[in-house]
């Protein structure tokens, strides 16, 4: 396992343009993340002061960028009871097999329980396994961004 530590973006906001380059790379071909512009935007937003949405970044011993999580308020909005996703869990190629992407998740969800969030949702279409291991339960699948996905939930 990597030697990482996990910061806030908050504390190192100038990362957020480098985040949204690596996302829009994996992803450019969803809606969401089709616009770095866009989603370097929404990257800031979040991490604002008073905000209970955030980012997390796993940084290596070099300080270099290895994997990313969110907790965004609303990110499927279709139900309002639903308010605060794990989303944008992302490990760069080479840092990949470490355990990071299971360490920002439990990261976000620490973080999240502080600040007083009883429950945590996110969509994945391929990960469910990984999830349930950390405790996230399916509660439907549905079409989201032209692809079908499990809808999991976890409690804080």
């Amino acid at each position: 396992m990597s030697s990482s530590a996990i910061i806030p973006l908050s504390q190192q906001p100038q990362r957020a343009e480098e985040i949204a380059h690596f996302l829009f790379q994996e992803w450019h071909q969803l809606d969401n993340w089709a616009d770095p512009l866009e989603v370097a935007e929404r990257l800031h937003q979040r991490n604002l002061p008073g905000s209970v949405g955030f980012t997390l970044l796993a940084l290596s011993d070099g300080d270099e960028l290895s994997g990313t999580a969110s907790v965004i308020e609303y990110e499927l909005s279709d139900n309002s009871a639903r308010r605060y996703w794990l989303g944008e869990v992302f490990t760069l190629a080479e840092w990949r097999g470490q355990g990071i992407g299971s360490r920002l998740v439990n990261a976000c969800i620490a973080h999240a329980r502080q600040q007083g969030v009883a429950e945590l949702w996110l969509y994945t279409p391929d990960r469910q396994a990984l999830y349930q291991r950390l405790g996230w339960r399916e509660v439907e699948q549905r079409e989201v961004n032209g692809e079908w996905v499990s809808v999991m939930v976890r409690a804080l």
